[in-house]
């Protein structure tokens, strides 16, 4: 029995909208459970790749776990219900961002109070409204701590004095391009000169010692 959730909370038009679009499923066989069991396990999505978490599909239920062995399960999602055994922040994180993949604007929080004041707090530095938790005073200023921490850097604000890097007109590239061509191309023709030059040069021959040097050294 898992005591944590996250659901979508809609409204009637939508509520009727999608009973209307739903198709009736019937419950898979045992030789379909079967061969389901032993298909290739599906891809990890978006958020299992986030969160270093593994799927399993069961059904229309993805199950996330921590390993690999499916020992350590994390949280369960089913289309319209997300739900855990657990309350930690990483969990809680994973739970929030597929709810947010899958477009849920408004959340409803089941399950004990430290699992939706957690969630409370995450759904407000997402943007998500959340249902079920009525937050606290340190609960408004920790979801505001977050937010301040999240923010991107290009958000803060900028040291008095310091100026920004301007950025290089085509014109002024181009410039630069043919100033940096034309030194490059005296370097080379110096090279090419002073190389011709050595080739030009008649070979030294060595110094012959005079015969009595050579005596005396013998």
């Amino acid at each position: 029995m898992f005591d944590n959730s996250i659901e979508p909370v809609r409204t009637t038009d939508s509520a009727r909208k999608s009973r209307s679009e739903e198709v009736p499923i019937r419950e898979a066989t045992p030789a379909e459970e079967r061969r389901h069991r032993q298909a290739a396990p599906a891809e990890p999505d978006d958020i299992a790749t986030r969160h270093n978490l593994y799927t399993a599909d069961r059904r229309s239920t993805r199950i996330y776990y921590a390993d690999y062995q499916q020992k350590s399960e994390v949280m369960r999602a089913k289309p319209e219900q997300i739900t855990t055994k657990l309350d930690d922040r990483q969990t809680v994180s994973a739970m929030l961002d597929l709810a947010a993949s899958r477009g849920w604007q408004t959340i409803k929080l089941r399950g004990s109070a430290d699992f939706r004041r957690e969630a409370w707090v995450q759904a407000q530095v997402r943007g998500i409204a959340a249902e079920g938790y009525q937050p606290r005073n340190t609960d408004l200023q920790e979801a505001k701590r977050r937010k301040t921490a999240s923010a991107p850097v290009a958000a803060a604000k900028e040291t008095p004095g310091a100026r920004k890097p301007q950025k290089e007109t085509p014109a002024e590239g181009a410039q630069q391009r043919t100033q940096e061509k034309a030194v490059w191309n005296v370097v080379e023709t110096n090279g090419k000169a002073a190389r011709e030059q050595d080739g030009t040069k008649p070979a030294m021959k060595p110094v012959e010692k005079p015969p009595a040097a050579a005596a005396e050294a013998a």
